[in-house]
């Protein structure tokens, strides 16, 4: 820069005018910077405050309350798709439970394992979120309703806790007394493009802690749902393999808990009937006949099962009147028997849009999947009668059902209520307080510009 031009900005600068600041600018500045600070800072330790409070709140299971509305439990006469808002069984437990369900109704595309809970003895919603499982398949819930067996996971539903002591394998069936568990080892043996084999099932005493039976397999898949049941002792075990039921005792297994079965009946294209399947006798088992039929209510699907009963003796039909005959129907899981004429079964109810696939044994999606459920009907199977007595129904959307047998069996049904679904879940609570910070701030701005607004007004 030339000494000119130096000058020349001098002469410049000196005929500028000077700013004038107003009075009490710097002031103003600092103490509306003082009060954004003090705002944010605020906002932030509600913010902190409130998730903490909601956390401390959260992390434990939650007492049931003192004094149930309902006298007695029982099966609901209404069934209810719970909201996002419900609680889960960890943070709220529901107590012994009537109805562990699921469908499309109760996964959503966020929650696509979600299963919902409804308690035995109130309206009492609850949701449970585990491995992906149906309901009555790969979810099971004990006959008393204490324990859900999802997956890899059991549940204690009057803690919300996890049991830590549990077979190591997915659910097969329970025991009628709940104390004993069927399982089937999930090391599974795949096989190109899509056959699967099971290794072993066993038999899983929770008293002892350890299993008191297993059988080898090796040679089929053993799928979840209703292909193994236990006597009323949970002394002998009936387990489909493929188109045969292998009896087999727990008293005779060997110190490495092995057994070999005792007797295999040949079911000709049939199916065990579920968990159930032991008569009251303890010498006889149901299965499930499979044949076609020409005027089914769901014309696509022409499917029949017709239950009969069979000795373990020696194998024989057992005589008696028939059992009415199960007409498109997706699935039939036998819950247990109120005597020796008078059966209790949960059964699939197809679309009307569902077809009849061919049995297969060794593949993912059979036998136990059945495509294009809509619905689960609890019924009533009594010889001579010409249809079932249907007890209960589930609403659109609810697709995967599995009750307390107990309940089911003794017939304790109970009138639903207003259902109620808990405390706000953690998410719930975490959402509203990240929202209402949001809106603090912009709130707190305009009252602010309000007030000075008021005060420049003569």
């Amino acid at each position: 820069m030339t000494a000119r031009l130096s000058e020349a900005l001098r002469r410049l600068a000196d005929d500028v005018s000077p700013a004038r600041v107003p009075e009490g600018f710097f002031d103003a500045a600092r103490t509306r910077h003082r009060r954004r600070r003090a705002v944010v800072a605020g906002a932030l330790a509600v913010l902190v405050l409130l998730l903490g409070t909601g956390y401390a709140l959260h992390p434990v299971a939650l007492p049931l309350p003192a004094s149930p509305r309902h006298d007695a439990p029982g099966l609901p006469t209404k069934l209810v798709d719970p909201p996002l808002r419900t609680a889960s069984i960890r943070y709220s437990a529901p107590g012994a439970a009537a109805m562990l369900f699921g469908g499309p109704a109760v996964r959503t595309n966020w929650f696509e394992t979600r299963l919902g809970v409804v308690a035995a003895d109130d309206d009492r919603y609850r949701v449970l979120d585990g491995d992906p499982a149906a309901a009555g398949f790969e979810a099971l819930l004990s006959p008393d309703g204490r324990y859900a067996w999802v997956g890899a996971s059991l549940f204690d539903l009057t803690s919300g806790r996890t049991i830590p002591d549990r077979p190591a394998g997915y659910p097969l069936a329970f025991a009628p007394n709940g104390e004993r568990l069927v399982y089937a080892d999930d090391d599974t043996t795949f096989t190109s493009p899509n056959t699967y084999r099971t290794p072993y099932v066993g038999v899983y005493d929770r008293d002892r802690g350890s299993d008191v039976l297993r059988v080898r397999v090796g040679t089929g898949w053993i799928p979840p749902g209703r292909t193994a049941a236990l006597s009323s002792d949970g002394g002998d075990l009936a387990l489909q393999v493929r188109d045969e039921v292998w009896l087999t005792r727990v008293g005779d297994a060997g110190a490495d808990r092995f057994a070999e079965p005792y007797r295999k009946l040949l079911l000709d294209g049939g199916r065990l009937a579920g968990a159930g399947s032991w008569l009251p006798d303890g010498r006889s088992v149901a299965v499930l006949g499979r044949s076609t039929c020409t005027d089914c209510p769901v014309p696509s699907y022409p499917r029949t099962w017709t239950l009969a009963t069979r000795s373990t003796i020696d194998g024989t039909p057992l005589a008696g009147a028939a059992f009415p005959p199960l007409r498109s129907r997706s699935f039939v899981q036998l819950l247990g028997w109120r005597s020796a004429d008078e059966a209790v079964a949960l059964v699939g109810v197809p679309g009307p849009t569902a077809v009849d696939l061919p049995e297969d044994h060794d593949v993912a999606w059979g036998p136990y999947h059945e495509p294009g459920t809509e619905a689960v009907e609890l019924v009533v199977l009594r010889r001579g009668a010409t249809e079932p007595e249907v007890l209960f129904r589930t609403p659109k959307g609810i697709t995967d059902l599995s009750v307390a047998a107990d309940l089911a069996i003794d017939g304790a049904v109970r009138e639903s209520g207003r259902p109620h679904y808990g405390p706000p879940p953690f998410w719930a609570l975490a959402a509203g307080f990240v929202l209402a910070a949001i809106v603090t701030r912009p709130v707190l701005s305009l009252l602010r510009r309000w007030r000075d607004r008021r005060r420049l007004t003569p």
